[in-house]
């Protein structure tokens, strides 16, 4: 009897520990880069993840992990990038590329849903 509770135990360990890492690798597979930004008054947390060919999606942290509420419109980039954050509100940001040669500056005002 207690021997069947024992590797019952240990099933379930070794199942949680293959399911961390696999979520772990999936991760490093998927996110070149990420980036997390705090509203002013710490309600609400956004993480921006870059993929390989540096298309920004962005995600309101939540108590179970993360929802998308935006993804990058175009193709990706050619370089590495990265988008500056500028909160409006609590509930609203401004995300700014600048270009070098301002030839491809983009600006992006998100809301985060309720």
């Amino acid at each position: 009897m207690k021997s069947k509770r024992l590797k019952y135990i240990a099933g379930l360990a070794a199942l949680l520990l293959a399911i961390c890492l696999f979520r772990s690798c999936c991760d490093a597979l998927f996110v070149a880069s990420r980036e997390v930004f705090v509203s002013p008054q710490g309600t609400n947390t956004i993480i921006i993840e870059y993929d390989h060919v540096c298309r920004p999606y962005v995600y309101q942290k939540t108590w179970y992990g993360k929802r998308e509420i935006w993804t990058y419109p175009s193709a990706g980039f050619m370089e590495t990038v990265s988008f500056s954050v500028e909160w409006l509100s609590e509930s609203q940001f401004r995300m700014t590329y600048n270009d070098k040669n301002d030839e491809f500056d983009e600006e992006y005002i998100i809301t985060i849903p309720e």
